[in-house]
């Protein structure tokens, strides 16, 4: 099955739906019904939304499952929920920081994460 549209292919406005039909026996509904905000998203999203509920919301599994550090998945998931309208727990700056101190050498992914989660 497709996926849904959300945009109008001519102008770019956010679509609506008219119509729901019962694919066994044929009723339809009828009206303006919105589309979730979760139907807009990009699939790198979804997934990361999908990963995240999968593991109870353990970050550290997230990594492990997507094979990138603990800070590379908090990141992406402060990106995921700036995108969907919640912002972070905790300022960007921070993280930026630590994430660089890893690529200078000064500290360990493992130091970082301690530091990561210390923000919360």
């Amino acid at each position: 099955m497709a996926k849904l549209p959300t945009r109008c292919p001519g102008c770019g406005a956010k679509l609506v739906i008219k119509t729901l039909e019962c694919p066994s026996c044929k009723a339809k509904v009828e009206g303006n019904f919105e589309i979730s905000m979760f139907c807009d998203l990009e699939d790198r999203d979804l997934e990361m939304l999908y990963l995240f509920l999968k593991t109870r919301g353990n970050l550290s599994e997230v990594a492990k499952i997507l094979k990138i550090s603990y800070p590379t998945a908090r990141q992406r998931f402060e990106e995921f929920l700036r995108k969907i309208g919640i912002e972070p727990a905790f300022p960007k700056d921070k993280i930026t920081e630590i994430l660089e101190q890893i690529e200078r050498g000064e500290i360990t992914p493992e130091e970082a994460e301690k530091r990561i989660r210390s923000l919360k």
